[in-house]
């Protein structure tokens, strides 16, 4: 299951480095680039995914509604007395692991890898 994620990621990254290149003209540096800029993409994305899948956006947010509830006047907090989000003690971290988040960061570091390689290897 895991090899096929991997090939099919790597097949769409190098199909979408192969259609841009034919956009702007086919020589290997525009190749490279643009195998570059996708990996670097793709790799945002993962670590993005992966930083979500673990929960650490739920802590920010926990966070920032304690604050809310702790700087806001009196007036406001009685309103909010009554909502479990402000007035949770413990923190609810999301611990979904997605099965593609690894793949993909290991895709676009292997494309990451492999351009720069050659990119210094053609000049």
């Amino acid at each position: 299951m895991k090899i096929k994620i991997y090939t099919l990621l790597a097949a769409v990254l190098l199909a979408i480095s192969f259609l841009l290149t034919l956009l702007r003209g086919f020589t290997t540096i525009h190749l490279l680039d643009s195998l570059f800029i996708l990996s670097m993409l793709l790799l945002c994305l993962g670590l993005l995914l992966y930083m979500f899948s673990d929960g650490a956006f739920s802590i920010m947010g926990h966070s920032f509604r304690r604050f809310h509830y702790v700087t806001a006047p009196r007036r406001l907090k009685e309103t909010m007395a009554d909502d479990e989000l402000y007035n949770q003690k413990e923190v609810k971290i999301r611990n979904e692991k997605y099965p593609f988040t690894v793949p993909m960061i290991v895709t676009a570091l292997a494309g990451l890898i492999i351009s720069l390689g050659l990119s210094y290897l053609i000049k």
